[in-house]
């Protein structure tokens, strides 16, 4: 009978220590799911402004250059008269084709009096089918004389409008490359003018950093000329690069260009350069990490075959940085793994645990 008490009492205790296990095993922990995070710093490149539209202009007729009407650095509206050639010879073709003109014309006036005075004879058979298509072949011919001095005339006119040299929108002029009484040719550069109302900055990307810069990105931009301003400006071209070339073109356009931004300007473009999502940075909390004899490591939980269950298992990893959001990882964790973040000290690989969110 002693010995069956013994047992029995035996059994109970087991009975209890095994509940006891059971509630051990599952245990509610805070946890963090690994995700890459992508970071932007700023860097600091030199460049320097230019007009977004320039123009070499040039007479389209040739001839000697009567008038220069500006000077290096002014800035002047659309339709102003930059410069204008001797017009005496074109002003004489221009004369002679308005002479030509009424001459075609009074030809015309008489030929087509004709042709109607005819008309109505050979209408009334009192003319003969040679007169009536003769009269006719004069009036065509005179008409046709007429729109030829027509266009004449518009040509000469064209001509003479060509020897003054207009502003094809506001801007600056940059450069003077042509004198007065000089003789000039058709299409030889006479002034180099640039628009003020659109400036752009050129830089030089390297090529390691050339894919964390996007087309529309905002940037800030400074210039030793203008201290204490600052502009907002947005990258508007990347250029494929050249073959053998370390760097890239970049072109930043200002957004509201002042007055005393001017082309040639050096200046400073603050770029933020986004890291790539492929190769951004793990970030666990501190509270995550432990240290032991192989080195650094967290608990990570792995679904169980029960529903809201997971398990415990150790990974050791690589750290980085100590940053103000935690340790960079460098090794040993992926994309979607969950980092148990709390309750280490009472986990041990094999465990059974319960998640919970935190920020709840």
């Amino acid at each position: 009978m002693k010995v069956y008490q013994v047992v029995l009492i035996a059994l109970l205790l087991m009975s209890c220590s095994g509940k006891k296990d059971a509630n051990e095993t599952i245990r509610p922990v805070f946890y963090q799911k690994v995700e890459k995070t992508t970071t932007s710093q700023n860097r600091s490149f030199s460049g320097v402004s230019q007009a977004a539209k320039e123009a070499k202009l040039s007479f389209k007729v040739g001839g000697t250059i009567d008038q220069l009407n500006v000077e290096l650095g002014d800035v002047v509206k659309k339709g102003t008269v930059i410069a204008s050639l001797d017009t005496s010879d074109y002003l004489i073709n221009y004369n002679k084709a308005i002479l030509s003109l009424r001459n075609a014309e009074v030809q015309y006036s008489a030929a087509h009096s004709g042709f109607q005075r005819v008309e109505k004879l050979y209408a009334g058979n009192n003319a003969s089918l040679t007169d009536y298509e003769k009269s006719k072949a004069q009036f065509e011919s005179a008409e046709a004389m007429v729109k030829t001095a027509q266009s004449q005339v518009k040509a000469a006119k064209n001509q003479l409008d060509y020897t003054r040299l207009v502003a094809p929108f506001d801007g600056t002029i940059s450069a003077i490359l042509a004198d007065e009484n000089e003789m000039t040719s058709a299409g030889r550069p006479i002034v180099v003018f640039s628009s003020t109302s659109n400036i752009e900055v050129r830089t030089s990307i390297p090529e390691n950093m050339i894919n964390q810069i996007e087309k529309g990105q905002l940037v800030t931009v400074s210039f030793i000329t203008l201290p204490g301003e600052s502009f907002q400006g947005m990258v508007n071209e990347i250029s494929p690069g050249t073959q053998g070339a370390s760097s890239y073109p970049v072109i930043i356009q200002i957004s509201e260009p002042s007055t005393g931004l001017l082309p040639g300007m050096t200046g400073n473009i603050q770029i933020p350069l986004h890291e790539d999502k492929a190769h951004g940075t793990i970030i666990v909390t501190p509270d995550a990490i432990s240290h032991d004899q192989d080195g650094d490591f967290v608990f990570l939980a792995d679904k169980s075959n029960e529903p809201g269950l997971y398990v415990v298992t150790k990974r050791v990893v690589n750290l980085g940085d100590l940053t103000s959001s935690g340790y960079e990882v460098t090794n040993g964790l992926k994309d979607g793994e969950i980092v148990i973040t709390a309750g280490i000290r009472f986990l041990y690989e094999g465990r059974t645990v319960k998640l919970i969110d935190q920020a709840k």
